[in-house]
């Protein structure tokens, strides 16, 4: 008879308990219903990300089915989760959150994990005045002045680069098979060691250097810690504090704080010297803060300002920039130039003309990829900063290359998405459509970029679709690469200037072609959130 009870009151527990669990995992499922946006039905668990978090398809190819669920509106509501999301398809609509009411949307709904404050203060994570600080002291960091003092930095990785494509090639009678996201990666990992980090490394050359070894596995993280991410995405959000979530490899993250440390150690010792890399301009940017902030104590009775002024880019904050380079620009950059070497080898005409506008523009300028011949390519710098007022008549070089680069991330965007997180209770313009604090708003990056209405045949690879004609024809809000508005990709000049002296030092000097390996149409990697080819990108190399 006890026992019979205890069982009974242990199945009564278990179903309260699966009750709640029910009731708390659905509670949410009526918020588009009551404010009347269509949207696709949830289920328990997944809201309507089941296929994607069972693996099944690929986060950019399922990102572009959604907005194509949503053809016909300009806005749609989904469930990730129990998270109520918004799905924008409208590029007035997007200008108005990017841009225009951009004080409603200043945060990136990022879960706050309970790790290290250099992840916490990256500027993919802060938000809100503290996010405005920082950014508005790292941004004269990437100002044209200062690119063309770290040119010399990226001239030397490329330079490597080039040596190292004709050792392999000597090596095969001309022409050897090689994995391009690789390649582009220990490029991309080179150039972020000199210019973040103040570590000079030949990732080609030497693959086991110490640097390379250890960065290269930032993303390394157990199976368990990834589906303990998973948990706390759909369930509990917003107490992932509470939950050891990682999302980084814990040992490369305080393995790279510590090269910081011991760098600006260095130099602080060194001050004879002079050093052209990003890290240092974040150290004088702090250095200024400082001074600033000292001068205004002298000004004033109370200390208050000075705390106010001079903890903004502290040493946590620097080391959090210098990561966020290597986590953010690592994937962005060598993945566009892996997708553009394979458009190349898969479309040989564009690839010549290319090669011809390579050469006559070196030719003007004795050979040499100087900084002149770059910096003339202002569109694509302009176009990805968000000036809309971008012209083709202000270019004088290489025009040709800014079309196959804009072409590249068009068709092939590294990242599938971008989302802002309503900051105030927010009211849809045109409507009575309240969003509430915290609800995110989904800019979808793949469907607006493969939209036929936009852009027709978007599977074809074509660079003249970025002549000034066919730009005018549409709205500057369908082309999302590196996001818009005051919250885009701080490092879009750097990053451009980067991609382009490698292009230019591959395109001159040799021939991309398909290989027996190369797959055409490439599968898309279920696994990863960033745009990768499961089988890879490989490609012939041939010596011109």
């Amino acid at each position: 008879m006890v026992r019979a009870m205890g069982f009974e009151a242990w199945c009564i527990l278990l179903s309260v308990l699966l009750l709640l669990f029910y009731l708390y995992c659905t509670n949410t499922f009526g918020y588009w219903k009551q404010r009347g946006i269509h949207y696709l039905e949830p289920t328990i668990i997944f809201g309507n990300i089941k296929d994607r978090m069972m693996l099944r398809v690929s986060f950019h190819d399922f990102q572009k089915e959604l907005y194509q669920s949503f053809e016909g509106h300009k806005y749609g509501g989904i469930y990730e989760g129990r998270r109520p999301t918004l799905l924008l398809r409208d590029p007035e609509l997007i200008k108005t959150v990017m841009v225009r009411d951009f004080d409603s949307f200043v945060d990136r709904p990022m879960l706050r994990e309970r790790s290290s404050p250099y992840i916490d203060n990256m500027l993919l994570y802060i938000k809100g005045q503290h996010w405005k600080n920082v950014r508005s002291l790292l941004t004269p960091t990437f100002s044209s002045g200062k690119l063309k003092e770290m040119k010399n930095l990226i001239d030397q990785c490329g330079q490597q680069l080039n040596t190292y494509l004709r050792t392999q090639t000597g090596k095969t009678d001309s022409q050897v098979e090689l994995e391009m996201k690789e390649l582009f990666g220990r490029f991309t990992l080179d150039l972020i060691a000199s210019c973040a980090f103040g570590v000079q490394c030949d990732s080609l050359k030497d693959p086991e250097a110490e640097f390379v070894r250890i960065a290269s596995t930032y993303n390394d993280i157990s199976l368990l810690q990834r589906i303990l991410i998973y948990f706390v995405f759909l369930f509990v959000p917003q107490y992932a504090h509470f939950f050891p979530v990682k999302t980084f490899n814990p040992k490369c993250v305080d393995f790279l704080a510590n090269v910081v440390k011991e760098t600006k150690q260095y130099r602080r010792v060194h001050k004879e010297q002079k050093w052209n890399d990003l890290l240092q301009l974040m150290l004088d940017a702090a250095e200024e803060e400082q001074e600033e902030g000292m001068s205004k104590n002298e000004d004033s009775s109370t200390k208050t300002s000075t705390r106010k002024t001079s903890t903004v880019l502290n040493e946590e904050t620097i080391i959090a920039q210098s990561l966020m380079f290597l986590l953010a620009g690592f994937e962005t950059s060598s993945t566009l130039l892996t997708f553009a070497s394979y458009e190349l080898a898969l479309n040989q005409d564009i690839q010549q003309k290319l090669r011809t506008e390579v050469e006559e523009v070196l030719g003007r300028y004795e050979g040499q990829c100087t900084y002149e011949a770059l910096h003339e390519m202002s569109y694509l710098e302009m176009v990805l900063l968000g000036d809309v007022t971008a012209r083709y008549d202000t270019l004088q070089e290489m025009s040709y290359l800014e079309m196959v680069l804009l072409e590249t991330l068009r068709k092939h965007p590294p990242l599938a998405r971008v989302d802002r997180s309503v900051t105030q209770p927010y009211t849809i313009p045109g409507t009575n459509i309240q969003l509430d604090e915290g609800v995110c708003v989904s800019i979808p990056v793949m469907g607006l970029h493969h939209d036929p209405r936009y852009y027709p045949q978007p599977d074809v690879f074509d660079p003249d679709r970025f002549l000034p004609a066919q730009k005018a024809a549409r709205s500057p809000y369908v082309y999302q690469a590196f996001g818009n508005g005051p919250r885009n990709c701080i490092g879009t000049r750097f990053a451009l200037m980067s991609t382009k002296i490698a292009m230019v030092q591959v395109i001159k000097d040799f021939y991309l072609k398909p290989s027996p390996k190369t797959e055409v149409p490439y599968t898309i990697s279920r696994f990863s959130m960033l745009l990768k080819s499961e089988n890879g990108i490989w490609l012939n190399v041939e010596k011109i």
